[in-house]
């Protein structure tokens, strides 16, 4: 305040300087005040360029917050004009009370053309067990599925134009830190022993991803979002397969099938009543065209497919759980599942 009344102060007076030498002409006291007034002038607009340098160069490079600063990070969403990237277990964003907020900024911002990209841990990797141990308490992998069964919902809601601008992606291994960015504003945090559910006892990092810090994970999220690894959201809900039907097969049998899928202590699961009445008691060589977090496959060994008897199995309550988990709850229909079996 005190600096924005001596910048007015020494504009008016210059102004006055300025006039009185005008008024005094070619005298000598009309060139010394003109002098003085070019003085003042040139005192003030030196002010006005070097201020903003000054407080740049005051404010430090990275500002530590002992709590995940939600408030600050969906200012830097509301106003930036860049890309907005976040990469963690899950978005803090997705927790309770924030999420209806952190929904609504992320659809303004793909609204006004904004790229957001959101990389999320695959509930179903060993990462993800890692994090519910790390934790303490609640289940990781539930969560995580709960946000994906959100992002699903909310996806559906967006215009064409608008989803155009919003990607998500699933990803296997544990990310080297947590990123935040909206802009060149970044948000930091590294994964530990200790870290619990709401990052309220790790440090927080607001930097720069021009440099540093920033810079280093920054780089870090591109290279795990361009790696084979990272799953589209429509991937995490659908596998594509490839069914090698024997011949003599009836005619209308599709070869190529896009179907809802489960990873559980090991096993595949299909869920698809149409291939579970096509394929009868009978399995069935298939193909798959990449590998799958959980399934215990090496991406070259043969596969079949036949009914996985849930009556029985005892496997069977793991398999409809993590089915509910991932897909949401049975109710009233009742999920066929298949099961995909390596050929020893």
């Amino acid at each position: 305040m005190r600096y924005t009344i001596t910048i007015a102060s020494l504009t008016a007076v210059s102004v006055i300087v300025l006039l009185l030498a005008k008024a005094s002409g070619g005298t000598f006291s009309g060139d010394l005040l003109m002098n003085l007034g070019a003085t003042v002038v040139g005192a003030v607009v030196t002010a006005l360029i070097l201020q903003p340098v000054i407080e740049r160069a005051q404010t430090p490079e990275v500002i530590v917050h002992t709590m995940f600063p939600h408030a600050r990070f969906l200012d830097a969403m509301s106003t930036t004009a860049g890309r907005i990237k976040i990469m963690g277990a899950w978005p803090y964003g997705m927790d309770m009370p924030y999420q209806d907020v952190f929904l609504g900024v992320l659809r303004r911002a793909i609204s006004a053309r904004i790229p957001v990209q959101i990389l999320v841990l695959d509930p179903a990797s060993d990462a993800a067990r890692q994090r519910t141990l790390d934790m303490g308490a609640g289940d990781a992998s539930e969560n995580i599925y709960n946000v994906l069964l959100t992002f699903k919902g909310w996806v559906d809601t967006l215009s064409a134009s608008a989803a155009r601008h919003f990607e998500l992606k699933v990803f296997s291994a544990l990310p080297p830190a947590r990123l935040y960015l909206a802009g060149n504003k970044a948000i930091c945090s590294f994964f530990g022993d200790s870290d619990n559910r709401d990052g309220s006892n790790v440090r927080h990092y607001e930097t720069s991803v021009l440099g540093g810090l920033g810079y280093y994970v920054n780089d870090a999220f591109d290279r795990l979002w361009n790696s084979t690894e990272a799953l589209l959201l429509d991937q995490h809900w659908r596998l594509d397969l490839v069914v090698q039907w024997p011949e003599g097969t009836e005619p209308d049998f599709d070869r190529y099938r896009q179907v809802a899928y489960v990873a559980a202590d090991g096993g595949l699961f299909i869920s698809d009543q149409q291939l579970l009445y096509d394929t009868g008691r009978q399995e069935v060589p298939v193909q798959l065209r990449r590998r799958i977090v959980g399934f215990d496959w090496d991406g070259h060994q043969p596969l079949r497919i036949g009914a996985f008897d849930r009556a029985r199995d005892p496997r069977a309550g793991k398999v409809v759980a993590t089915a509910n988990a991932k897909y949401g709850n049975e109710n009233d229909v009742r999920r066929s599942f298949l099961e995909i079996r390596v050929v020893a």
